[in-house]
């Protein structure tokens, strides 16, 4: 019986009867990659609408700007924050006890 050799790259020779096989096993990874891109894809545009609803401005930007407003919207914050900090500090009450007489 004699066995066909399909030409591989280089000097990797395999029987003809495989490449089925291998075939198949290379469309499975590449279906799987693309699943798998697919469902990132689709996580990636869900962050996308949430950050248009969360960022002001970002409802009409497209994603590259809505990125730079974001990035602009978290300086903002934390600006804020350290403002808040500070005022907190200074106006600073002595805590009451509530359950003392009033």
């Amino acid at each position: 019986m004699e066995r066909r050799l399909a030409a591989g790259s280089g000097d990797r020779r395999r029987p003809a009867s495989m490449l089925s096989t291998a075939a198949a096993a290379r469309s499975g990874v590449r279906w799987r990659r693309s699943r798998r891109s697919s469902a990132s894809g689709v996580a990636l545009r869900r962050k996308v609408r949430e950050l248009r609803r969360l960022v002001p401005g970002g409802e009409g930007a497209p994603a590259r700007s809505l990125l730079v407003r974001t990035a602009d919207y978290i300086v903002r914050l934390r600006a804020r924050v350290e403002l808040l900090r500070a005022l907190s500090a200074l106006y600073d009450l002595p805590h009451h006890d509530a359950g003392a007489g009033a």
